[in-house]
């Protein structure tokens, strides 16, 4: 499990020291194996707008920029092919302390001079970026420092978690436990319920209610994929390890580490009749969304449609990619019908740790409401437009209600999960 400290402490936050929290942690049996920074140690770099950009006359790829910082606009030569007016990018200043014990000075480049440097993720060690300049949001506030701006002053704390700490493989897990450690409190966020706006429904069937005894999605139209996750989020997935994709995935992805729950948003365009979860046939195809065909057995729990499977429950989708209208869908699996069946098969090493092997469902309504208002503030097309709706529950599907205390509904879970393994 790897996560952002300044993520860990919005839920919780003792008044420790980093060094004091990592070790506590590995005390209490929660082995730290790595603690990184979140970027090189740099200073003096700040939010840079690009005014203008024009040819350099002695060289073919390097252009002569003009650049504000807020207060003032310095010449600065750049080479990057990605550079363009009223792009926002981090501008290290002259006498700016970059990575590698590097200091920003003046110089000339090809005869014409340089007042700074626009900069690119991997010169300030911000992950492993590209060979273009890092681009910041377009509101940006020019002239703050990139470190206060990123919040930069963070770490990536990896925890090795033993298979029976899986109650641990999220926030909201690791919150507990070192809420507990320092009987702190923990901050849980508020996630406001989001009505309907259309009555468009699909049907569920949940055929194998021995694995997975609850399903839940919603559909949402309008959705613009083309519009930037938020960068907060796309650094939280960063500093955990996890690649920014688009909106969709990465709002998705964002829920599954906070909270602990795997979850997947389809094409509703790809979806023939309705949602079908089930066990797989033997022998039958998928194509992952990593372009990957297995081959499945009949102890495989599927995601399927009235025609084919779609995803592997709770492991990886198929390759019905997310486009807009998008069902956004949660289901909660026995962790035996996922874990111990998956692990020598068709899960990818990065989705077995994913998997725990016990899991309240008491955030049943978060993880809807959660995705649903990501979706909105980042990429909703128009506040006019039409929202989303529950899939449609059918006649032949299980569902329990959310009507237990969480004490009792663990130990009804934990009933099932036994059920399911006598079974096998």
């Amino acid at each position: 499990m790897k996560f952002s400290e300044q993520w860990l402490r919005g839920w919780v936050s003792p008044q420790v020291s980093r060094d004091e929290l990592v070790a506590r942690l590995s005390m209490a049996g929660l082995e730290v194996d790595s603690v990184t920074p979140a970027a090189g140690d740099f200073s003096g770099v700040v939010v840079g707008e690009v005014l203008s950009t024009e040819q350099h006359p002695d060289a073919d790829k390097l252009r002569v920029c003009q650049v504000s910082n807020g207060s003032e606009t310095f010449q600065v030569v750049c080479g990057a092919p990605n550079v363009r007016p009223g792009l926002k990018v981090p501008f290290a200043m002259i006498g700016a302390q970059l990575p590698g014990d590097f200091k920003i000075k003046k110089a000339k480049l090809r005869g014409v001079e340089s007042n700074g440097m626009l900069c690119s993720q991997a010169e300030l060690q911000i992950g492993e970026g590209n060979d273009g300049l890092m681009e910041l949001p377009v509101d940006a506030p020019v002239g703050e420092d990139v470190r206060t701006y990123l919040s930069l002053d963070d770490a990536s704390i990896e925890v090795d978690l033993t298979p029976n700490r899986g109650d641990c493989l999220s926030l909201a897990g690791m919150a507990r436990e070192v809420g507990a450690l320092y009987a702190a409190k923990v901050q849980r966020p508020e996630v406001p319920a989001i009505p309907a706006a259309h009555d468009e429904v699909r049907p569920v069937e949940v055929l194998a209610p021995a694995a997975c005894p609850r399903y839940l999605g919603r559909v949402v139209r309008n959705v613009d994929l083309s519009k930037p996750t938020p960068l907060w989020m796309v650094e939280r997935l960063r500093r955990a390890d996890v690649r920014s994709i688009d909106a969709a995935v990465d709002i998705t992805n964002y829920v599954m580490l906070e909270l602990g729950q795997p979850l997947h948003a389809f094409d509703l365009a790809e979806i023939n009749g309705g949602i079908r979860v089930r066990m797989a046939e033997e022998g039958e195809k998928l194509v992952l969304l990593d372009g990957q065909e297995v081959t499945l057995r009949s102890d495989t729990l599927v995601i399927a449609d009235h025609t084919r499977a779609l995803a592997i429950a709770g492991v990886m989708g198929g390759s019905t990619v997310a486009s807009p209208p998008i069902p956004v869908t949660y289901s909660w699996k026995v962790p035996s019908s996922t874990r111990s069946r998956l692990l020598a098969r068709h899960a990818p090493m990065a989705c077995i740790p994913m998997l725990p092997i016990a899991m309240s469902v008491v955030w049943t309504g978060s993880l809807l409401a959660k995705p649903w208002s990501g979706l909105l503030a980042c990429c909703w097309k128009s506040r006019a437009a039409t929202r989303g709706r529950s899939l449609k529950r059918s006649a032949s599907s299980i569902c329990h209600p959310l009507r237990l205390s969480p004490c009792a509904l663990n130990a009804s879970l934990r009933c099932w999960a036994w059920k399911s393994t006598a079974s096998r």
